[in-house]
């Protein structure tokens, strides 16, 4: 009968380490939210973020070369306004698994990389759930930007120093070929901080699993969907995009989103990328325990990449 020779009964945890990790960056990278591509993500070196709201400029005046007296003209320079800081603070997220030695003297192998698949699981899941939570939360007065209201509300201060002057990205109509329509005019009519029109352009409409067939319908339809004439699908020239997401909780509530303005206010901090390593209290005789770690903060700076629709 062969025995483990000392080195390697003192060393299997960390010749498992390789094949743990492995199996759970597989199944970890594998799980994703749809919705996770409208968000920026960025590397993060500092406990915080934050991030400065600017308006725009306003309109160019006309440059008059000189003046009666023949004097040059100035060119007047402009100024940001201060919109909204949004502070990102991050947050820490951890969890482990324990393989007995006697999986590995046992050459249990199967049994060991389905534990650390379900870690990755684990922490995909995590990941997933928390960006999926921009949308979910989207109506929730309990989680609000930096000007204190929902990310779809009726009720967007314009900036810190006109809070009466209101803004809106969000509407209550159920999922169809006229309120799509209506939506998009709505975001075209979007302005700036000094009243300036803003166009935001809604590309994508983001739905959960539930409407997703008529999603479809209403982007993909040759002709205008609902109707028995020949009207053409307005929404065929458009370039709609559907993106379905199954971690978006409420079956009725729908978004449409301009993806490029999205990767501008829509913000993802990694402080620390998820990694996995051998835990050092591990009781290297008999338990190894392999704990994963990440840490992160979400969230956004401005509404004008998005609109929502809360259905009752």
């Amino acid at each position: 009968m062969t025995t483990a020779t000392p080195m390697i009964s003192e060393q299997w945890p960390r010749f498992l380490l390789p094949i743990i990790r492995k199996e759970w960056f597989q199944k970890m990278t594998s799980i994703a939210a749809p919705s996770g591509q409208f968000f920026n993500a960025e590397s993060s070196t500092s406990s915080v973020e934050y991030s400065q709201g600017l308006g725009d400029f306003g309109l160019v005046p006309e440059y008059n070369s000189a003046t009666a007296e023949g004097a040059g003209a100035t060119i007047p320079y402009d100024s940001f306004n201060k919109l909204y800081e949004k502070t990102f603070t991050h947050k820490e997220y951890a969890k482990g698994v324990a393989i007995e030695r006697k999986l590995w003297d046992d050459d249990q192998r199967g049994n060991i990389k389905r534990r650390a698949r379900s870690l990755g699981n684990s922490f995909g899941t995590t990941i997933a759930t928390h960006q999926a939570s921009v949308f979910n939360n989207a109506f929730s007065a309990s989680v609000v930007g930096s000007d204190s209201v929902a990310l779809c509300s009726a009720s967007h201060p314009n900036r810190p120093d006109d809070p009466l002057t209101l803004h809106s990205n969000k509407g209550s109509s159920a999922l169809s070929y006229a309120s799509v329509v209506a939506t998009l005019a709505a975001a075209q009519r979007f302005e700036d901080d000094r009243g300036n029109p803003l166009p935001v352009v809604l590309r994508t409409l983001l739905v959960p699993i539930e409407l997703q067939a008529k999603a479809y319908e209403i982007t993909n339809a040759l002709g205008k969907p609902g109707t028995a004439d020949n009207d053409a699908n307005f929404l065929n020239a458009q370039s709609m995009n559907v993106v379905v997401d199954p971690y978006l909780t409420d079956t009725n509530n729908w978004f449409m989103i301009d993806p490029s303005a999205a990767q501008e206010h829509l913000l993802w901090f990694w402080r620390v990328r998820a990694e996995l390593t051998l835990d050092p209290s591990s009781d290297y005789n008999l338990v190894a325990k392999y704990r994963g770690y990440m840490r992160y903060s979400f969230g956004w700076d401005d509404f004008r990449w998005i609109y929502g629709h809360e259905v009752a």
